[in-house]
């Protein structure tokens, strides 16, 4: 099999060769080969879990700019890590950790067959059995209908923000009492930074208002104001070269987040 003179049989194993070296000399891969991968697990978890805190207790996964097959990896190779050393560590001293996952439905979603085996059930696991071990998952998502059902359900409390599709809708309503389903009405129509909450994080399911956030504080998730650019020229060649430029070498990209927290 491994001889690959044979041109009608060795046509597969060279395919599969082609593409290994083509991964392999993917730059957006480069850090599978790097240096990196010589740390110790004590120093991976170091970063992980910022143990100890030293005075950065946030770590910040950006995987925008990394290929969906290793985003899903990566996910749950850190989800699996936490988890197995959580178990193993001494509980009296282990200190809470929270996971917080964003655009959630893509690491677990409701059709097993959209998403990522072994990412669905690294964080599933820690949904269902993190708590004892001092694990806790936070699920963030713009669409909790394509999110999974069992994950879902072990989520003690449910922060609601305007929701304008029917089927989100009705899985917020089977997550609230039934005392509180007038608050339903204003799903549709909740203003920015309203939010209905309900579950064990409150006495009762209310309707809250999240404080304000200053302007260089908030994500970059407001819609552009069409009216206003559209109306100069602010793009020049610097701009598409540049953006040429980190696109060719991810490395050399400053995120948005990075600069707005440079202690994480």
């Amino acid at each position: 099999m491994g001889r690959l003179g044979t041109p009608d049989t060795a046509t597969p194993y060279l395919r599969l060769r082609t593409r290994i070296e083509s991964l392999r000399d993917d730059r957006r891969f480069s850090f599978m080969f790097s240096d990196f991968m010589d740390d110790t697990l004590s120093d991976v978890i170091a970063r992980i879990l910022r143990i100890p805190v030293r005075g950065k207790p946030l770590t910040i996964f950006d995987l925008s700019g990394v290929p969906s097959e290793i985003a899903d990896v990566v996910v749950a190779l850190s989800c699996r890590i936490a988890f197995s050393f959580a178990v193993w560590s001494d509980v009296t001293l282990m200190p809470p950790v929270l996971f917080v996952c964003e655009e959630a439905q893509r690491y677990v979603p409701e059709d097993e067959r959209l998403g990522f085996a072994a990412a669905s059930r690294a964080v599933s696991r820690i949904a269902t059995e993190g708590r004892k071990h001092g694990l806790s998952l936070a699920l963030v998502t713009q669409r909790p209908s394509e999110l999974s059902r069992h994950a879902l359900s072990q989520c003690g409390t449910i922060f609601a923000l305007r929701l304008g599709d029917n089927r989100d809708q009705r899985l917020i309503t089977d997550a609230l009492p039934d005392g509180a389903r007038g608050l339903l009405a204003s799903l549709s129509s909740l203003q920015t930074r309203d939010a209905v909450i309900c579950g064990d994080g409150t006495r009762l399911p209310s309707r809250i208002r999240f404080d304000y956030l200053p302007a260089h504080l908030r994500p970059r998730s407001a819609s552009a104001k069409f009216s206003e650019v559209w109306q100069t020229d602010v793009a020049g060649e610097d701009f598409r070269e540049d953006a040429i430029r980190r696109w060719r070498n991810p490395e050399t990209r400053p995120t948005a987040r990075a600069q707005r927290f440079p202690a994480q």
